[in-house]
């Protein structure tokens, strides 16, 4: 008598799907981990690529979009100074990416400070007073990370440059500088650059006494990734430089 293959012999079309997509998913978390490796080794064209393998792989993860908006960032500030062209492109592009992961994952702060990030750059890049149409926009996505997270440390440190840099006309407060940067530091008293940009603002206020408080404790914190090497150095050089 011929065996007769059980029910069970063969999964189902719902079985296949779930499968599929937990490999999908599966393929995605590894391809943003390698992206965020890649970050840390200042590796940021092949961390986008990365990223954009996660995207492909699992179009609705957020995490995935924006963390290629912010290795997007990063590529562009590599760029050399004649590749204006580029530079804006990708700062556009990160842009998008990291208003697409806040429709996905509108609850995340770090999406929404990834909003701000990007619009920043942007904005520095074209000028700020070219860009003021894009300072409400850069404030609206901070203020939504903070919402979200009140001790979102990179939101802060974001902040405080925003008060640094844009108008008063445009939501510029510059009494509000040193005391968001010192929020920042609250929540992340050990990460060098929340002190090397304080230190920096200090100095250009005439505080040099403040400013080498701040960098004498910049310059005893590990460097982890390679943005944090290239504030070491340049937190020992301007503590260096000081009389």
């Amino acid at each position: 008598m011929a065996h007769r293959p059980s029910p069970r012999s063969h999964p189902s079309p719902l079985a296949l799907v779930l499968a599929c997509g937990l490999w999908l998913a599966g393929t995605a978390a590894a391809q943003v981990a390698t992206g965020d490796r890649l970050v840390d080794e200042g590796r940021f064209e092949e961390a986008v690529a990365a990223y954009e393998a996660a995207v492909a792989a699992n179009p609705n993860d957020a995490r995935a979009r924006y963390q290629l908006a912010r290795a997007a960032v990063y590529l562009a500030d590599d760029l050399p100074p004649e590749a204006q062209a580029d530079k804006e492109a990708w700062f556009a592009r990160a842009a998008e990416a990291a208003e697409l992961a806040v429709e996905l994952a509108p609850d995340d702060p770090d999406a929404h400070f990834e909003v701000a990030r990007a619009l920043g750059r942007l904005a520095q890049f074209r000028g700020v007073l070219q860009s003021l149409n894009l300072a409400g926009r850069v404030s609206d996505a901070l203020d939504a990370a903070l919402e979200l997270d009140p001790e979102h440390a990179a939101s802060w440190h974001a902040r405080a440059l925003f008060h640094r840099d844009v108008p008063w006309i445009a939501g510029g407060r510059a009494g509000q500088v040193i005391p968001s940067f010192e929020r920042a530091i609250a929540s992340e008293p050990d990460v060098i650059t929340h002190r090397l940009e304080l230190a920096r603002v200090l100095l250009e206020r005439d505080e040099p006494d403040l400013a080498r408080e701040q960098l004498e404790l910049a310059v005893t914190f590990a460097a982890r990734t390679h943005h944090d090497r290239l504030d070491l150095a340049a937190a020992r050089e301007l503590l260096a430089s000081l009389p």
